[in-house]
């Protein structure tokens, strides 16, 4: 952030507090005002965002350090290039899509891991299953999951990360889309599949 005074950071914080009593501001809305130099918007957006990013990275691989640099990155050059940003649709879907490209790249760069996202299936499975449900006793219950986990495991990586994106982060097919850089076409078509192995599995 610009170097202010302790008194005009603090004023502009007090007058945005004053402003935001009352209702939870939207992505929109705090977008908007990071354009304009505001510090608790941008504030409310990093920590709006950081721990569903971090969790999007540390599915994708296992380096903690990388993810955490990554955020980093993102939301620095953020407010470091707010007064050139542009309007965009969707903040949510703007901040993953710029994220995986920089993680990617980073993956490769690194030569550590393959360029391809390695999405693990323990990520799915604590998303689509409750803690009280795996942790039940009853063995047709067991058996259930243990299907659950079957399937999940033989979901393609792509599958694998609609799904996560779809389910976990609340984003629409087009956001995916985008994020993935695939059509939306195979987004739904990635989901579709993905939810009748899953489906097929469970009814057994």
């Amino acid at each position: 952030m610009l170097a202010k005074s302790r008194s005009e950071v603090s004023e502009k914080i007090l007058s945005s507090k004053l402003e935001f009593r009352g209702h939870v501001p939207n992505d929109k809305y705090l977008w908007q005002s990071i354009m304009e130099d505001n510090e608790l918007s941008f504030s409310i957006l990093y920590r709006r965002y950081t721990r569903l990013l971090y969790n999007y990275g540390m599915h994708n691989c296992h380096d903690s350090d990388l993810v955490k640099d990554c955020l980093q990155e993102i939301f620095t050059t953020l407010w470091d290039k707010r007064r050139s940003l542009s309007d965009v649709y969707a903040v949510n879907a703007y901040l993953f899509k710029s994220f995986r490209r920089l993680l990617v790249k980073k993956l490769s760069w690194r030569k550590r891991f393959s360029i391809a996202l390695d999405f693990k299936d323990e990520a799915l499975f604590e998303i689509m299953v409750p803690v009280e449900y795996t942790t039940e006793q009853d063995e047709q219950d067991a058996e259930r999951v243990a299907r659950l986990k079957y399937c999940i495991s033989a979901l393609t990586k792509r599958q694998r990360e609609a799904l996560f994106l779809k389910f976990y982060n609340n984003l629409n097919y087009s956001d995916i889309a985008s994020i993935m850089e695939l059509q939306v076409d195979s987004v739904y078509n990635l989901i579709s599949k993905a939810i009748d192995c899953l489906r097929s599995h469970m009814v057994k």
